[in-house]
């Protein structure tokens, strides 16, 4: 008996995961679910320190993009509907964000903690990527951790 040939096997990178075959459910899944692992299971799982895991990992991710343009990057996040970008604030050493709508906690009674670690560092690190400096994000406001306007972050550029 023959055994089946392997077919070539790819990498779990950022093009391979947003190749989404559901012919019935269609590309997109719901924001509960993504709020479910992201602020329930990872933190049951990590515990407070979740909080940095996600900051990490949007980080490397953002940088990871290969975006050269703020308008690129603003253009994901409206794609993969991540929240509503608005840049008030863009000079050569301090950038600030505003996130409207945000996936991770717009809806939410407020907790009274920042909750979106993992866009910070997304954000951060996407502008790594497109300025080729460090960055570092601060969440200031929280729509679901405290109960603002908008989830709003500051960035430290060097």
């Amino acid at each position: 008996m023959q055994k089946p040939e392997n077919p070539k096997r790819g990498e779990v990178d950022v093009a391979n995961v947003l190749r989404v075959g559901r012919k019935t459910l269609g590309p997109e899944a719901g924001i509960a679910l993504y709020r479910l692992l992201r602020l329930v299971a990872l933190e049951d799982i990590i515990g407070r320190g979740a909080a940095g895991t996600a900051y990490i990992a949007g980080k490397k991710l953002g940088a990871g993009l290969g975006l050269t343009k703020l308008e690129d990057f603003l253009k994901l996040c409206h794609d993969l509907k991540i929240g509503v970008i608005k840049v008030p604030i863009l000079t050569n050493t301090k950038i600030h964000v505003d996130v409207y709508e945000c996936v991770t906690c717009d809806g939410m009674t407020p907790v009274g903690r920042t909750l979106c670690h993992f866009e910070g560092g997304l954000i951060a690190g996407a502008v790594e990527g497109i300025l080729k400096r460090k960055a570092r994000a601060q969440e200031v406001t929280c729509i679901g951790g405290l109960g603002h306007q908008t989830c709003g972050f500051d960035l430290e550029i060097g």
